[in-house]
């Protein structure tokens, strides 16, 4: 994986590191185009993305707005379909990679910007979770590098337009993810403790950043003032906050969310470069330290303090505040920046014919991703487990309109995938999901009857027999006494024949309804 390299002039992975847009755009439409094709059927996040942009609110629950605005603005074009799911998607996962590339670029020559992107793609999280079923984590991974970009060009080229820049990308940040102001505070106590970088974050023009920043998420900060509990509530309960939990168990959780965020980058790394990780030059002299980059005295520093912050709060987490459960998509942001460490660290991985392994294992997975994502269905059919890309959208559709649903007023069902995968197929609709989690569901169902009463439109209940419980249904049926219950079973998509069908029910209730 070491050997020398061709000359550069035949050298194939030489001429992708100096034109990686291409063949990344390249990637990017296989994969919308994989994902329309597969299935009308959608996972959490996507339903979620599809029932959450029906509207331009300034804030939506447990998550900030900034991913649901987008997916609303190419909703208005595109509709509430897969295929406006998947552009939003992966039109940011392409960002994502171009920002952490010029990222890299702001210290690195082009192979070791390759490198920064590349090892992005290896970190399971981004590479194959944001295809599988992510949203979030994917805007706040592209905002996480752009202001890392803006700050390491500030310190090497001074400009007003890096504080406007750094502004920008802080602002949507903290739209992206709450979590984006811990990667704020650490990143400026590992910056001020440099003194080139502090002197560099607080020239002319500092200000332009915070103002900016402020500004953009303004809006959205007002909304939160006045739903704080409805914010924070969903994420406090996935912490699994208790001191009747052993420190061992939440240690244990944080060091499986980190192995699995960069445990295969650093495997691969491992297997590229070897020895040259930690075996030191054979004689070092003044020439060999002259040949350093200039910018290694302080962005090592800067890279190392942030990256051990980051992993001293994350300790601190479990031992003071007592949390006992961490997922990956919490973890990524904070140490997407490990490659560009890796470099800063060690420059000589960057020599010529050095790393050719890396390139072609990043090539490698790249394709077994897309390969993966585009599977998904038949994998199901594998497990002989079918999930929510095997349901039979349009079938379902067209029953119930056989059964007289008209394609209009508000559909009500048992979780998110349903309503959306519905709302997907009669876009006049507006569909919202009503569930007993956190004792809502008496509320949820208030208002959809409301709606639908004041819009003088029909009000469509429906429940996914593999999730729901009959018990869903009492509380409906309270709402619409003497409602009947109707059955459809339907044989999933891309499964076999031996599979046991689809079981679905539903309530139709045609317009007039009252209140």
């Amino acid at each position: 994986m070491t050997s020398a390299s061709p000359s550069p002039a035949k050298d194939w992975q030489s001429q992708l590191y100096r034109h990686p847009l291409a063949w990344v755009l390249l990637l990017a439409c296989a994969h919308v185009i994989s994902r329309v094709a597969i299935s009308d059927g959608m996972k959490w996040d996507e339903s979620e993305q599809i029932l959450w942009s029906q509207q331009f609110l300034l804030g939506y629950g447990a998550q900030p707005p900034a991913y649901s605005w987008l997916q609303w603005l190419v909703g208005q074009l595109l509709g509430p379909t897969v295929l406006s799911l998947s552009l939003v998607k992966h039109s940011l996962i392409v960002l994502t990679y171009v920002l952490a590339w010029q990222t890299g670029r702001a210290l690195l020559p082009a192979k070791g910007a390759f490198w920064v992107a590349g090892g992005l793609l290896l970190m399971l999280p981004f590479g194959w979770d944001s295809v599988r079923d992510q949203t979030h984590t994917i805007l706040v991974t592209a905002m996480t590098f752009g202001a890392w970009w803006m700050a390491l060009r500030q310190v090497r080229a001074p400009a007003l337009v890096n504080f406007v820049g750094l502004g920008i990308f802080c602002g949507v940040g903290m739209l992206a993810k709450y979590s984006f102001a811990m990667l704020i505070g650490v990143f400026a106590v590992a910056a001020f403790s440099v003194p080139q970088v502090r002197r560099a974050l607080l020239g002319r023009g500092w200000w332009l950043a915070p103002l900016i920043g402020l500004l953009i998420f303004a809006p959205h900060g007002y909304w939160l003032l006045h739903h704080w509990r409805e914010a924070t509530t969903e994420t406090i309960n996935k912490m699994d906050i208790s001191t009747q939990v052993s420190h061992l168990k939440g240690l244990g959780a944080l060091a499986a969310a980190v192995f699995s965020t960069l445990g295969l980058w650093l495997l691969v790394s491992l297997a590229s470069y070897r020895s040259r990780l930690w075996k030191a030059d054979a004689a070092p002299s003044p020439a060999a330290d002259a040949a350093l980059p200039e910018w290694r005295v302080w962005a090592w520093p800067l890279l190392w303090r942030y990256l051990a912050l980051v992993f001293a709060i994350l300790v601190g987490m479990v031992l003071v505040g007592d949390v006992s459960s961490f997922k990956q998509r919490w973890v990524l942001p904070l140490t997407a920046v490990a490659p560009l460490a890796l470099y800063v660290w060690r420059p000589r991985l960057l020599a010529d014919g050095v790393g050719r392994g890396y390139t072609t294992t990043v090539l490698v997975f790249a394709l077994i991703f897309l390969t993966l994502a585009t599977v998904r269905p038949w994998q199901s059919n594998l497990r002989k487990d079918p999930d929510e890309l095997n349901h039979p959208v349009a079938q379902l559709s067209a029953s119930l309109a056989a059964a007289g649903y008209d394609g209009q007023g508000v559909i009500v069902g048992s979780d998110n995938m349903v309503a959306a995968m519905l709302r997907s197929r009669n876009p006049r609709a507006y569909a919202t999901a009503c569930t007993a989690e956190f004792g809502r569901m008496a509320d949820c169902l208030a208002q959809a009857r409301a709606k639908a009463a004041q819009t003088g439109s029909g009000l469509l209940y429906i429940a996914r027999m593999d999730k729901a419980t009959p018990a869903w249904w009492e509380p409906v049926l309270a709402t619409a006494p003497g409602a009947a219950i109707q059955d459809l079973t339907l044989p999933f998509s891309h499964m076999r024949a031996s599979t046991p069908p689809m079981h679905y029910q539903f309530v139709w209730l045609p317009a007039p309804i009252t209140p």
